[in-house]
């Protein structure tokens, strides 16, 4: 009769132990998902919000043009023509004191970023003719395929024959003959132009014939509006004509520079894959070259 009770209240004891065990088992799991489910996704939703900003804060390439001063809007913003467009820019504390230095239609050369807003903050504004200009190495150039704005870096190139522009990755640069340089697209030689430094005491009238005859060898000549086809880089041209074929697109173009010098342009347009954002990039590093 002992022996039964006792292992009666052995067997007792042991479910009491074991009902405890399961009952902390269950529960601490249960609070510690709980916990785990509730913090982490506004951590990680922290840490993307932070790299959002690390990256739009890091992703101002700074943009330079050429232009016309026209002015002061207010304590705050600056208007200067370029390409034939007009460019606000918002001034900080410093680039306000530079502008004493200038007058109004001056010709300038302006250094700006977009900040996140996607305002134009300038960087640095200064007169062409003065000793501060000085062309960086590299540039952004922007054009547009589609609808869709493209922005390429591109490297500044020096020729022999007294200019320099600015050259993206997918064209090579080299002088061709006297008088002459080539600027054509490495995968493929035949998209090309020629770049040719007009002399002071050329005729314009002769220039265009010539340029006519060359054409007509290819199809009918047309004229065609230079800002339309080429951006607000050629709004200012002595000529700007094409003809085409089934097989290739050509362009003669005679640009006239701030200066008051002239520059010809040959451009060979075969059909390609890429015919049309080689065409773009070649006005883009065009629209950039200066005489000295």
């Amino acid at each position: 009769m002992t022996n039964k009770t006792g292992i009666k209240c052995a067997l007792v004891i042991m479910a009491v132990i074991l009902s405890a065990c399961s009952n902390n088992q269950d529960s601490k799991p249960k609070d510690v998902k709980h916990k785990t489910a509730a913090t982490a996704p506004k951590k990680e939703q922290n840490e993307n919000k932070s790299d959002k900003k690390e990256e739009a804060a890091t992703d101002q390439t700074a943009i330079q043009i050429d232009g016309t001063y026209v002015g002061q809007i207010d304590n705050n913003s600056i208007e200067v023509e370029a390409d034939g467009e007009i460019l606000v820019l918002r001034l900080t504390d410093e680039t306000r004191k530079l502008l004493a230095a200038l007058k109004d239609g001056a010709t300038v050369s302006v250094t700006y970023k977009k900040d996140e807003n996607d305002q134009n903050i300038l960087e640095k504004i200064v007169a062409v003719d003065s000793d501060e200009v000085e062309q960086p190495p590299t540039k952004t150039l922007e054009y547009t395929i589609d609808g869709k704005k493209i922005r390429k870096e591109a490297a500044l190139i020096q020729s022999e024959q007294g200019y320099s522009f600015y050259k993206v990755d997918d064209f090579e640069f080299t002088a061709e003959e006297p008088g002459k340089d080539l600027l054509f697209a490495s995968p493929y030689a035949e998209t090309f132009v020629r770049i040719e430094p007009v002399a002071d005491d050329a005729s314009i009238d002769d220039l265009k014939k010539w340029a006519n005859d060359e054409l007509e060898a290819v199809g009918e000549v047309k004229e065609v509006k230079s800002s339309e086809v080429a951006g607000p880089g050629f709004a200012n041209t002595e000529l700007f004509i094409t003809a085409s074929k089934d097989s290739y697109t050509k362009y003669i173009v005679i640009q006239k520079q701030q200066s008051g010098k002239m520059v010809k342009y040959t451009v060979n347009l075969p059909k390609h894959d890429k015919s049309k954002e080689w065409e773009q990039e070649i006005w883009a590093m065009l629209s950039t070259l200066k005489m000295k």
